[in-house]
């Protein structure tokens, strides 16, 4: 990026230059702020120079990457525009944007990527040097469209609430739960199963008398055995009927009475426990039950899994740690030396969980408060591929633990959560280059 003039020292007798050189430098021609570009497009690069040659993209110390900050709000941007894109229909499928080369006098515009010639529409007619749309702007390097298609439903937020914890840690859960109500939209739909040694789906929608069906801890549950046990749909035929989904679905608005009185009266898991032995906490079926519960009465349209966790999974699939005191918890050293007895089969097990709420657009959110660990090392892929949070603090009465989950409910300028469902990233590239892969809280279709 530096311009120079080289200049030798000659011995004008001898006739030949000696050997000590001088290089003058001068400022660069042009200067870039990284953090501008970072704060107009939410990008920034592992390099600013491109290479230029296959022989210098093997010298770059450091991979050639891009940090991208989906949804961030773009300033002094325009507002999304109200119409589809106009796409390449060469085999790129790129999108019309101000690296285009423009034709005004043919009404064409040429591809960056495939330079394939494309015809503006009819209602492009008028466009020219000086009447460029939004999207052809050289400032406007960010877009944003807003489809005219039909709106998603609202989404749902399944609660699952962790009982086998102590009273007073029960109770600080319960006021943060009771807190988080009133920050749910009216229109959002809500659901609540609670946990222990077993797994208990609550009817929300009974008013005079509460309802709960409960699923043994200890053995793996389908999407099919949760849909045939709440008799959501005729048994052994997949999709739920939509009468039968309101009794443990229901808006905000609707069930707002019968929740708070559950929540109120939720009560520490009554199952014995021996002083030698851990509480019996079936972590990876409540939350197997959370993913088929949605799956049968939400699939591919927004939801969202709210695991609040007081210790480690001990029971049933998912497990990460014995029942018995006597055996450890694993450490680090031992999930490095491959010495941690449980960790595979409850990584994959989790894996499994994580790839089914990708498939569903479904996130999972994870608040882990306690002194001991609670397994989270197992369960990080349910949260990291579908996108969602990790919290962890040694009470549910932090303040670390209430300011993140009331954080989860921000809304924005026009009153809407803060958040997104179902993302689809798709990069483009010319032909010269591929993508190598992704780093972050993404999934690959």
């Amino acid at each position: 990026g530096n311009r120079g003039v080289h200049s030798e020292r000659v011995d004008c007798t001898a006739g030949r230059a000696l050997p000590s050189r001088r290089l003058r430098l001068f400022q660069p021609a042009f200067t870039m702020d990284f953090g501008a570009m970072e704060e107009q497009d939410g990008v920034r690069f592992s390099f600013s120079i491109w290479p230029t040659s296959r022989l210098e993209a093997t010298r770059c110390v450091v991979p050639l990457a891009c940090n991208y900050t989906p949804l961030k709000k773009i300033v002094d941007g325009p507002p999304p525009l109200p119409y589809e894109p106009i796409f390449c229909r060469g085999p790129c499928r790129a999108v019309l944007n101000p690296a285009c080369q423009i034709d005004y006098r043919s009404r064409m515009w040429v591809c960056p990527f495939c330079a394939t010639r494309n015809n503006f529409p009819h209602h492009y007619a008028d466009i020219n040097e000086t009447n460029l749309p939004a999207e052809l702007i050289p400032q406007f390097t960010t877009i944003e469209y807003q489809l005219q298609r039909p709106y998603a439903p609202p989404p749902v937020f399944v609660l699952v609430v962790d009982t086998s914890v102590k009273e007073k840690e029960l109770q600080a859960l319960k006021d943060s739960l009771l807190m988080a109500l009133n920050l749910i939209p009216e229109n959002a739909r809500v659901a609540l199963i609670t946990f222990g040694a077993t797994v208990q789906v609550h009817e929300i929608a009974s008013q005079e008398m509460p309802k709960c069906y409960v699923f043994r801890g200890s053995k793996e549950v389908t999407t099919q055995v949760v849909q045939d046990f709440l008799g959501l749909g005729p048994r052994g035929m997949k999709g739920a009927n939509p009468d039968q989904i309101g009794r443990f679905v229901q808006s905000y608005s609707e069930c707002e009475f019968s929740l708070t009185s559950i929540l109120e009266g939720l009560e520490h898991d009554p199952w014995p426990v021996k002083i030698e032995h851990r509480v019996l906490r079936c972590s990876g079926a409540a939350l197997a039950v959370a993913v088929g519960l949605l799956e049968c009465t939400n699939a591919n349209n927004p939801g969202r899994i709210l695991l609040f966790l007081g210790g480690p999974c001990t029971e049933g699939p998912g497990a990460v740690v014995a029942v018995d005191k006597e055996e450890p918890m694993r450490g680090h050293s031992d999930i490095d030396q491959d010495n941690a007895k449980w960790y595979k089969k409850a990584t994959q097990y989790y894996n499994g969980l994580a790839q089914r709420c990708v498939t569903n657009g479904h996130i999972v959110d994870i608040f882990a408060c306690a002194l001991d660990q609670c397994g989270v090392a197992e369960m990080k892929a349910c949260v990291e591929k579908t996108g969602g949070t990790i919290v962890q603090t040694d009470t549910f009465s932090n303040i670390v633990f209430k300011e993140s989950f009331k954080r989860i409910f921000m809304r924005d300028d026009e009153n809407n959560l803060r958040m997104a469902f179902m993302g689809e990233l798709e990069v483009i590239t010319s032909r010269e280059f591929k993508v190598a892969g992704a780093i972050g809280c993404c999934a690959s279709l």
